[in-house]
């Protein structure tokens, strides 16, 4: 893809427009959670939205937001037809169902810090007044989960310690990376597309426990036979070369498996385990 025609389709993604639409057809439109920059995004999600497209015989345009709530409230207007996000953000969404999820990448917390810098102890006496770098005060694994696991060792981050929200992944990784903040909150996949000189400055203090793999949804609205379409398109990337290609750049060289709603009831139940399980 050229520089122009690059940029174009990071901008019309960050505005919730079509990216690759075919003059005369409705594309689908799928929006991803920004857990990374959106240029990031757009190298990931373009071309597998039109190795999707190409199976689906249907345009299928990449769109992002600017944040975390910005995208849900699109979301809750049915801005897109497809959606990838976050399993917490996916319980409070309404209107959609679970259809798919990544396989093979555990969802997991990661506390990490710049390596060379002593941290101690993760207990409340050592870790006060210091600061924490997040994505999004909603961003599950690296926000949420990274709190609850602080939590069971006694140290209430808000208000022990010193949070910094940056919007991104990327922003909190090379925050941690630089030096600019004692200890960051991310998640394995995101950890894993920065460059090897970045991975290099950053150390992995602790890892929460596993949660349920990062879903693809489809509005509620959506007829069967595209959600078949899409869920065999999606589990069938791991049979081409080209999808092979498409999963090893995005980092899930596992591909995708078909999910149900019923695997995220229990959200709640991980973030506060004293919670009843929520109802299907």
């Amino acid at each position: 893809m050229s520089r122009p025609i690059f940029w174009c389709c990071v901008v019309l993604g960050l505005l919730g427009g079509p990216v690759g639409a075919t003059a005369g057809l409705r594309p689908l439109r799928f929006g991803v959670l920004p857990l990374q920059s959106p240029v990031a995004l757009a190298r990931l999600f373009i071309p597998l939205c039109a190795r999707l497209a190409k199976a689906l015989h249907r345009p299928i345009v990449f769109a992002t937001a600017p944040d975390f709530r910005r995208f849900m409230a699109r979301a809750e207007k049915g801005r897109y037809d497809v959606v990838f996000l976050n399993p917490y953000l996916y319980r409070r969404l309404h209107g959609y169902r679970a259809v798919a999820r990544i396989k093979g990448v555990p969802f997991i917390g990661l506390l990490i810090t710049r390596r060379g810098r002593h941290i101690g102890p993760l207990d409340p006496r050592n870790l006060a007044g210091r600061t924490i770098a997040f994505p999004d005060p909603d961003a599950f694994a690296a926000t949420l989960m990274v709190k609850e696991y602080l939590r069971s060792h006694g140290v209430i981050v808000d208000t022990e310690m010193r949070p910094v929200y940056l919007r991104s992944q990327d922003s909190v990784i090379l925050a941690v990376a630089r030096g600019l903040v004692d200890l960051g909150g991310t998640w394995p996949w995101s950890l894993d597309q920065e460059p090897a000189a970045i991975r290099a400055k950053v150390r992995i203090l602790a890892r929460t426990k596993p949660g349920p793999e990062m879903p693809i949804a489809v509005r509620d609205n959506l007829p069967a036979a595209t959600v078949h379409a899409l869920q065999a398109a999606l589990i069938g990337l791991t049979k081409s070369a080209v999808g092979r290609a498409i999963l090893q750049r995005m980092r899930i060289p596992a591909g995708f498996a078909i999910a149900t709603p019923r695997e995220y009831a229990n959200i709640p139940r991980l973030l506060n385990p004293c919670a009843a399980p929520a109802s299907p």
